[in-house]
């Protein structure tokens, strides 16, 4: 494997990683403390959360977007295809 696609795709994970992280420790707050729930806390750890998909998204996203380009798929099928999705992405 390449080197610079292995550092890539182990920075990929170390951002999933996080994003499960912060996930883990919402479900665990609301599982064990139902009766302490820290509001405040709990809306951080979500953005947090959303944020870190977010950045992994681009990240993915600027890294192997060309990769995804040069698979021989039609341009307007790629369009048809991408463009609701990266849409719905940033929308988030």
């Amino acid at each position: 494997m390449n080197i610079t696609i292995e550092k890539n795709n182990k920075e990929l994970i170390h951002r999933l990683n996080r994003a499960i992280g912060q996930i883990e420790a919402i479900k665990r707050d609301l599982s064990e403390n139902p009766q302490d729930q820290d509001c405040v806390k709990t809306f951080n750890q979500l953005k947090a959360s959303i944020n870190a998909l977010k950045k992994f998204g681009q990240t993915y996203m600027t890294e192997h977007l060309d990769e995804c380009l040069e698979q021989g798929i039609e341009k307007d099928e790629i369009s048809k295809n991408l463009k609701p999705i990266l849409n719905g992405i940033f929308n988030l």
